[in-house]
């Protein structure tokens, strides 16, 4: 039987048969860019890894990185070339800036760091040797091992006032020697800061400005002294200045800050490292973010209710002169992290850290009491994350991802 198909079947068919191809070739399509985008996410999932895998190998060998060197490129795989990753590190502050990334720099990651502990003998209190006892009053408290001057303590009394804290044991005691001294470079990196003049422009009230610590400058700039200014600064910045007030609604988050006296105004909350070269002043309700930090070369008083969550060094390198403090701190205020004091200290309230003391002493009003320690109490803390002051060969340890 014979059939016969109208004129216009032919093209019909030939346009059913484009549309049909055309659904099949956008069906492939979708297919492979679907296949192309899990190629895509799949790798960089990889790179990710690759970069946290990097950063443990940093974090538990830093040594990969020579000492005089900022970079290394590193390969984790010896099979796989994308595997090789580009680790950066910077100092910034007592603290390191540490950068990792792919080859094309398309996949990177950043954080700060600081060391996984203080020091490699694991003092929690270590007491300069100075031929003398120290006494402790009050509800003081030494958790840990302690390091002590060979005469030992003694548990004693300011008028109606003793000792009732926790006694030390015996066998968490050892003899100290001199008070452990700063790692050079680390020095070299402070004496640095206090020298830099080429500042790029003045800060002034009101002034907002972000800074990235991924693959870019440090921002210099010049703060002008007056009362109390405010600032919303964050990042790679470093303000510097002569005498620099703080006030309380400033937005800080993990500048440095360079001046000769710096106070930093009551109820202020925020993020940052100070370095001056004769004053510091915490005020009242100050709670300075993990991780923060204050060194001084002369004095640094830290207010009722006040937190430091990082470190505070003072490094006295006059005769230390027991009539006059380089550190006062509030039966209060609390320090988390390290607490090194290189001259007078009267150590009140709580450190949650290590402390390493060449002189303490009691202030009152009726005088002073040098080689004592009045309601203080001092405890192990090892969660936080220490600055580099003695040695930079130990572990890191991160401490927070930054941009």
């Amino acid at each position: 039987m014979k059939y016969q198909f109208k004129a216009d079947t032919l093209p019909l068919a030939i346009v059913i048969s484009v549309v049909m191809l055309l659904m099949v070739m956008g069906i492939l399509l979708l297919w492979e860019i679907d296949f192309l985008h899990f190629s895509k996410q799949n790798f960089m999932r990889q790179q990710q890894a690759d970069i946290k895998s990097a950063f443990t190998l940093y974090s538990n060998y830093p040594s990969i990185i020579e000492e005089n060197q900022d970079t290394v490129l590193v390969r984790l795989y010896d099979s796989i070339e994308s595997s090789q990753m580009l680790v950066e590190r910077e100092q910034w502050g007592m603290y390191e800036i540490v950068s990792v990334s792919s080859q094309n720099r398309k996949a990177h990651q950043t954080c700060i760091v600081g060391l996984d502990s203080v020091y490699s003998n694991n003092i929690n209190f270590y007491y300069q040797e100075n031929k003398s006892t120290l006494t402790l009053v009050g509800n003081t408290n030494l958790d840990g091992y302690v390091s002590l001057p060979a005469k030992g303590i003694i548990y004693g009394q300011i008028k109606s006032v003793f000792f009732n804290g926790k006694k030390v044991e015996n066998s968490k005691v050892t003899v100290s020697k001199e008070l452990p001294n700063a790692n050079n470079n680390l020095k070299k990196y402070v004496e640095n800061l206090f020298s830099f003049q080429n500042v790029e422009e003045t800060v002034i009230n009101d002034s907002s400005i972000h800074a990235d610590f991924y693959n870019s400058q440090i921002k210099y700039l010049s703060a002008q002294n007056s009362e109390a200014t405010f600032y919303s600064l964050k990042g790679k910045i470093i303000l510097a200045g002569d005498e620099i007030t703080v006030s309380s609604d400033s937005k800080l988050n993990d500048i440095i800050m360079v001046a000769n006296k710096i106070n930093i105004s009551k109820n202020f909350e925020g993020s940052l490292q100070i370095f001056s070269r004769d004053t510091v002043i915490i005020e009242e309700n100050v709670k300075m973010n993990y991780p923060s930090g204050i060194f001084s070369r002369k004095y640094v008083k830290i207010g009722d209710n006040s937190q430091v969550n990082g470190y505070i060094i003072v490094d006295n390198d006059d005769k230390i002169d027991t009539r006059r403090a380089n550190y006062i701190q509030s039966r209060l205020a609390k320090v988390r992290g390290l607490l090194y004091i290189r001259g007078a200290a009267q150590i009140q309230g709580i450190v949650s850290g290590c402390a390493y003391v060449a002189r303490a002493v009691f202030y009152s009003p009726q005088g002073y009491y040098n080689d004592m320690i009045y309601d203080s109490t001092i405890l192990e803390n090892n969660e936080i994350a220490y600055p580099l002051w003695f040695k930079n060969s130990q572990k890191r340890k991160i401490i927070k991802w930054v941009k």
